[in-house]
């Protein structure tokens, strides 16, 4: 019974390609349906609300649709369809084009953009053909008509879409006009820049002498160009700036000058085959009887490839010019360029004509630490055609400054506006030819926030920082004391730290409370290199506080006659806080008749009574002594065995006189839970006869396995001494599983969903078993399957169904989804699920397009492809608890055979006195490596 589904990861496809996307959709009546037989529509994603993790699922994306009013431009035997709309958007931005058509059957479809594109229009519910051309973060190079071909029985149909996009100019270039004396700028842009010629040094905006021009455009682009005549070419300077509402850019005229000095390096002209060559040699002299030459070494350059010009000045002197020109440059045109003179000493320069262009960074610093200190990101590059660039960081984009150096060769750019957060810097450039980033990780002093809680006879404090931090535990002589100077040695388990995102670690320690008196005080505090922190706490062990939320909370108490008279217990009950309200107070009862509703359950915590009468209100449920299973797992992280087979080996088997090796003393997991083996394949589990007389008859949970009552009472106390040792093996997490979902499955037979299922809502109590609690968000759905929450309130994001998270959509196969987020919680022992990804926008889209988390250190390939049939994307597709439950039965049978055999191949390897490597099975040999990294990087 194969669980697993194909992997589902987000797509390959280069950000630069159109995506087709073919979608049936429900059309708004506002689109006036019935105007036109043909309907063209533009759809951008716009973000709504802030971009903060804080913000939860409040900050959403959402599409808006803006009918373009595609009209009929001719008549006959094809039908063209153009907007009264411009298409406008701006670069990087996510956008869609679709076409509604309420026309014939159709014969054939084809989008039309520099390729040729196959469409499959699909029907919407008003049996309309539908087609749509999607682009995910659209670059200036799709910028122009997009033409949509449509055959069909009836008519043949034309749709041009213009997509314009905005960004700032492009680099301007020169090239020989078609006139003698005359060269043009040319700059291209949308919208359409304003060329601009400058004669000064460097292209200032206070620059006087400059003269501009608009002219020109086309399609998706708009092209400027303009013509520089007559005194203007024997400039000193030519500058030629393009400049539109988003930005400016200027390009200088390569002049090879005689009259100045020439700085090493040679100076050096990029160009790109077919592009346009253009040289200048310029020289003055006192007067005109001198003659200047523009020559290359590695070919002699013809006459119609040059013009000259010359001026005279007031004083005499004389101004000679000598243009060599290409109207698309060759690699046969790289080499030296000599300018020489009669009167002058020549200079040379360096042209390079590349096949294609180039991005080159080389900065090699990637990771910075910074505290308060004023801090700069910083890229030093060089490239060929000149690059657009930005800057991003969670998700958002910031505009990115150039800066060249002297001799124009390298580029810089800085980032200063971090706000010193935490976090990855993307720097991202890109050109006609290539795109290049550069990913920057900066990490931020911070000294410790330290909370306190006492749960479950234990004092916790947790605290986030950077760098991590480490604890000191002191005893108070009251809790308004500054003096907490007796520290605190016994009883302190300090967890290994957990980055909660980059540059945020958390640190926790945890005090056994063993104290003979009933009330003290206790200090916590947290030290990192930049500072600490500390947090009292005065503790009553007589109203213990086990938990709260957000109107209750639950304190431990001791309860008598509830089970049989005269028996005492130890209970948890949950009650108000004080200064309730009417709504508070309905809300507890309201989860008194869910859970009475429910009735009882081994592994959901049951309820045991109730005080409603007179007085407070109080529920009274199962005490489970060892607290939740997120902290049980992260506590057990140093003490975890493969199998028992590793401890014993550890130990030099010096306790295995405790043990019965045969196979019903293995089985104790199956005799207590009532695993049903025969729901396995034959093939997967094989029960082995040993010496023993042993019995075997089904029961009503399963098959039962017992030779005489002295056994069964054995096998109970070896439970127990195994869980003495204080240790969890990977059978332990398989039976957590089995029993979380053995407690869906029975609240799934009656009708309730949990809606915020994780190990933080999991309770363990001896003999290892698990019980599920926090029946809060605990709705009866027997009258609507589909039970709909509105409203602001904080959301378990990381373990919700994209049903939840996005259509507020509750069912029985959310709660799957959150089981599987589970699972990988179990198997990697307490870890934060999507480690290292915070939530934000980006959490969305991955989740959105099927992201599914790698498979856990602890896990195996079976375990892992039960999580992924949890993570289907189709809710439809995702098994129910019951199926569920009879694959861990049968994972958890397979896996007590295997330590069976290996436990006795082992024994009696020892016995034989061989030295025997521990167990490792082919499936966690061949993961441990690469996990293992996961794992620690996780930790």
């Amino acid at each position: 019974m194969a669980l697993c589904p194909p992997a589902a990861h987000p797509s390959g496809t280069p950000l630069w390609l159109p995506v087709l996307v073919m979608t049936a959709i429900t059309f708004t009546s506002a689109m006036n349906q019935n105007i036109s037989e043909i309907t063209c529509v533009f759809i951008s994603q716009k973000d709504e609300g802030s971009r903060t993790p804080e913000s939860s699922v409040s900050s959403k994306i959402s599409n808006i649709l803006e009918d373009l009013g595609c009209y009929l431009n001719s008549q006959g035997t094809e039908n063209i369809y153009e907007p009264t709309k411009n298409v406008e958007v701006n670069v990087f931005e996510d956008i869609e084009l679709r076409v509604i058509m309420n026309i014939s059957e159709i014969i054939s479809c084809i989008w039309f953009f520099k390729e040729s594109q196959t469409c499959k229009p699909s029907l919407d519910s008003e049996n309309r053909y539908v087609t749509s051309l999607a682009f995910s973060q659209i670059r200036e190079t799709q910028a122009g008509k997009y033409t949509l071909s449509v055959i069909s029985k009836n008519s043949n149909y034309t749709i041009i879409v213009p997509v314009f996009i905005r960004n700032k100019p492009g680099k301007p270039y020169f090239r020989r006009s078609g006139k003698l004396d005359a060269i043009e700028c040319i700059s291209e842009s949308y919208p359409p820049p304003s060329v601009q010629w400058t004669f000064c040094k460097t292209p200032d905006r206070s620059c006087l002498n400059k003269m501009s021009e608009e002219n020109g455009g086309k399609d998706g682009i708009q092209k400027v160009q303009h013509e520089l005549r007559q005194g203007g070419l024997f400039q000193t300077y030519i500058w030629c700036c393009a400049a539109n509402d988003l930005g400016r850019e200027c390009t200088s005229l390569f002049t090879i000058d005689l009259n100045e000095r020439q700085a090493a390096p040679l100076p050096e002209l990029l160009l790109k085959v077919g592009e346009p060559l253009l040289i200048r040699c310029r020289a003055v002299y006192r007067n005109y009887k001198f003659r200047i030459n523009l020559s290359s070494e590695n070919k002699e350059l013809q006459q119609d490839r040059r013009f000259d010009g010359l001026e005279y000045l007031i004083d005499h002197s004389a101004i000679r010019i000598q243009y060599v020109f290409a109207s698309a440059a060759e690699r046969g045109d790289s080499g030296r360029y000599t300018c020489s003179s009669t009167v002058h000493p020549n200079q040379t320069a360096l042209v390079t004509v590349l096949e294609k262009g180039f991005i080159n960074i080389t900065d090699s610093r990637e990771d910075f630490e910074i505290g308060e200190e004023e801090f700069c990101f910083e890229v030093n590059f060089t490239a060929y055609p000149p690059v657009r660039c930005m800057w991003l960081f969670s998700q958002k984009m910031f505009p990115c400054k150039q800066s060249y150096s002297a001799d124009g060769r390298s580029i810089s750019s800085k980032f200063c506006n971090h706000q010193h957060q935490s976090g990855i810097y993307i720097f991202y450039a890109e050109n006609d030819d290539t795109v290049m980033t550069k990913r920057f990780t900066l990490y931020v002093r911070r000294k410790p926030e330290v909370t306190m809680q006492l749960l479950f006879k234990k004092i916790s404090c947790v605290a986030e920082s950077y760098p991590a931090s480490s604890w000191i535990w002191r005893n108070c002589p009251d809790l308004n004391s500054s003096n907490c100077t007796e520290e605190i040695t016994e009883g302190i388990q300090n967890f290994l730290p957990e980055r909660r995102s980059l540059g945020s670690w958390i640190s926790s320690s945890i005090l056994d409370v063993k104290e003979t008196a009933t009330t003290f005080s206790v200090e916590c505090c947290a030290n990192n290199p930049v500072g600490s922190a500390c947090e009292k706490s005065f503790i009553n062990l007589s109203g213990q506080v086990l938990g709260s939320g957000a109107f209750g909370k639950v304190v431990n108490a001791t309860a008598y006659g509830i089970s049989k008279a005269g028996d005492s217990v130890q209970v948890a009950v949950k009650m108000l806080k004080e200064k309730s309200d009417t709504s508070e107070k309905d809300a507890l009862m309201s989860e008194l008749k869910m859970m009475t509703h429910i009735g009882s359950h081994e592994n959901i915590v049951n309820l045991l009574g109730a005080c409603t009468v007179s007085g407070p209100i109080y529920l009274i449920f199962e005490y489970c002594c060892y607290g939740d299973l997120l902290n049980y797992l992260r506590s057990k992280r140093e003490k975890f065995y493969w199998t028992l087979t590793d401890i014993f080996k550890q130990h030099n088997f010096s306790f295995y006189h405790n043990f019965h090796l045969d196979q019903n003393s293995r089985m104790r997991t199956h005799l207590k839970y009532g695993v049903n083996m025969s729901l396995c394949r034959e093939d997967e589990f094989e029960i082995t006869q040993t010496s023993q007389n042993i019995n075997m008859t089904p029961g009503p949970n399963g098959i039962v396995l017992f030779s005489e009552e002295d056994e069964i009472k054995h096998i109970s106390r070896q439970m127990d001494e195994e869980e003495d040792f204080n240790v969890l093996t990977f059978e332990d997490l398989l039976c957590f599983s089995y029993q979380v979902a053995k407690g869906m499955e029975f609240l799934e037979s009656k009708s309730c969903i949990h809606r915020d299922l994780a190990a933080r809502n999991i309770l363990v109590t001896r003999g290892k078993v698990v019980k599920i609690c926090d029946f809060g968000l605990a709705r009866d759905v027997v009258n609507d399957s589909n039970y709909i929450v509105r409203g602001n309130a904080r959301l378990p994001v990381k373990w919700m169904a994209p049903e939840s998270l996005f259509e507020r959509t509750y069912t029985m196969k959310s709660d799957v989804w959150s089981y599987g987020i589970l699972l990988w919680e179990i198997f990697s022992l307490g870890v934060n699920p999507y480690p290292g990804i915070q939530v934000d926008a980006n959490f969305y889209k991955l989740i959105q397009n099927g992201f599914k988390m790698d498979r856990p250190y602890y896990a195996t390939k079976d375990v892992y492809c039960v999580m992924q049939s949890c993570w289907a994307l189709d809710s439809r597709r995702r098994p129910s608890f019951s199926r569920l439950v009879s694959s861990l039965s049968c994972q958890l049978a397979e896996a007590e055979g295997a330590v069976y055999q290996n436990m006795k191949r082992n024994v009696s390897t020892h016995k034989s006195n061989a030295k025997t490597k521990p167990h490792v099975s082919k499936d966690e040999e061949s993961f441990q490596s690469s996990a293992l990294l996961q794992h620690e990087d996780s930790s």
